[in-house]
């Protein structure tokens, strides 16, 4: 249970960071079970003509300085895609 709770504030956290950094942007996150860590995307418009490399340095460098180090080992994959790529995304499933 403890897990549990540890893992809904850093999603809380992440999540205001990822806004904080990415005005409008839409982070979707969520326990990645069995596993104690945290998972998602980051849905913003400003990675539009960036490419993954690019978007995933963004994020990281932000995520490094704003989450102590110690939490930032609970946060695996974080998708970076445009509202557009993502509603292709969602078309196709």
């Amino acid at each position: 249970m403890e897990d549990l709770i540890q893992k809904s504030d850093l999603i809380q956290k992440l999540d205001a960071v990822l806004r904080s950094h990415f005005p409008g942007a839409k982070p979707e996150l969520e326990p990645l079970p069995p596993l104690p860590k945290v998972t998602g995307l980051v849905s913003w418009d400003g990675f539009e003509g960036q490419d993954q490399v690019d978007r995933q340095h963004n994020v990281w460098n932000v995520i490094r300085e704003a989450i102590p180090a110690e939490e930032q080992r609970w946060i695996s994959v974080i998708l970076t895609v445009t509202p557009g790529e993502l509603a292709y995304m969602r078309e196709q499933n």
